[in-house]
């Protein structure tokens, strides 16, 4: 259930008027690009949980590692009976983007990890530009320096520095800034720490049916932030857009959570026991390679792993209020988010 529903609260009202554009009052049709997603799932569904109606989502229905393949067609039917139009919307196609983003006012942006990630958003958003009817692009991101939170501004500088996806993204988010000085193109960048769910898909097989949790972290404490928690600060911006147009925010948690309390958690969840396996940072990515994933996404699962065991997010300069400003409520705990099933995407039992 969305943040918006359980409080009660309706939809604000954007007030139209911005530099030398004029912005309609209406947030209009709002595209989701990646429905199969744990964040853009969600998302568009609190959308219209909200009621918001005019909502389009990209669903890809192609075969995905160890999901059956029923997966995607099991999220657009989800979707259709909230009232979604939805669509089939592949990243590597080119020819998708303009007919996805005909009569779109608002874009939501998941980048997925995909073959080949370097190359899609700058010729996304170029059709952005194109189309002249999008006015305002959500986008999420990892942690992005800013002046507010220098704790974060360093890690997110030694995220980028190191982590090649996470470099992509700050070139995308780059892009997307300068967006405004060439088109009508206003933009809200939600920058996110760890997100609960990427630990428990990157485990894949070996937590599903092996039972056991592989980490890298030399138990240090990781900056996890709930996948609600980001979905409810994106719905509040993308329905009440003119306080956050043009702005950067950084999504943490409420503070540090080591992989053993992870594993005791989804232990009790799961009602079985799960194996803590340790590693050291090459066992770590040997281990990754044998899940069978390509070369490109054990480099990044791998770099993800080594930057949490360096302990930067133990600090409490690591973690903002950014959420809480957007929301006016606390961060989900990690138990929290594995107790909250009702908003998980169809046909899958974790995450």
């Amino acid at each position: 259930m969305s943040f918006l529903k359980k409080t009660g609260k309706v939809m604000a009202d954007v007030i139209p008027g911005m530099g030398k554009f004029t912005y309609d009052n209406d947030t209009g049709k709002i595209f989701v690009t990646s429905g199969t997603g744990v964040v853009g799932f969600r998302v568009a569904l609190s959308l219209l949980e909200a009621g918001h109606k005019d909502v389009r989502v990209g669903v890809w229905k192609g075969d995905r590692q160890g999901m059956d393949k029923s997966f995607g067609d099991n999220v657009a039917e989800k979707l259709e009976q909230m009232g979604a139009e939805v669509i089939e919307f592949n990243w590597a196609n080119e020819s998708d983007y303009a007919f996805a983003l005909q009569g779109v006012k608002t874009v939501f942006c998941t980048l997925p990890h995909i073959e080949g990630w370097a190359d899609v958003f700058p010729t996304f958003l170029k059709t952005c530009k194109t189309q002249k009817n999008v006015e305002h692009f959500v986008k999420l991101s990892f942690l992005r320096p800013t002046h507010d939170f220098k704790g974060v501004a360093q890690i997110a500088r030694m995220y980028r520095d190191n982590v090649p996806f996470v470099a992509f993204h700050g070139t995308c988010d780059d892009l997307l800034e300068h967006a405004k000085s060439d088109s009508r193109i206003s933009y809200t960048i939600l920058c996110t720490s760890h997100i609960m769910s990427a630990p428990l898909l990157i485990q894949g097989k070996g937590l599903r049916e092996d039972h056991k949790y592989i980490s890298a972290s030399y138990g240090m404490g990781v900056n996890y932030v709930s996948p609600n928690d980001v979905t409810d600060a994106a719905v509040v911006v993308l329905l009440n857009q003119k306080p956050h147009r043009n702005k950067v925010y950084n999504i943490t948690g409420a503070g540090p959570t080591r992989d053993s309390e992870i594993v005791e958690l989804l232990s009790r969840r799961y009602g079985s026991p799960i194996e803590h396996v340790q590693l050291g940072f090459h066992e770590y990515k040997a281990d990754v390679k044998k899940r069978g994933l390509p070369e490109w996404m054990i480099r990044d699962a791998a770099s993800m792993e080594r930057m949490k065991a360096h302990g930067l997010d133990e600090h409490k300069s690591s973690y903002t209020k950014d959420y809480f400003e957007i929301t006016g409520h606390q961060p989900e705990s990690f138990e929290g988010y594995l107790d909250n099933t009702s908003c998980m995407r169809p046909g899958l039992t974790f995450p």
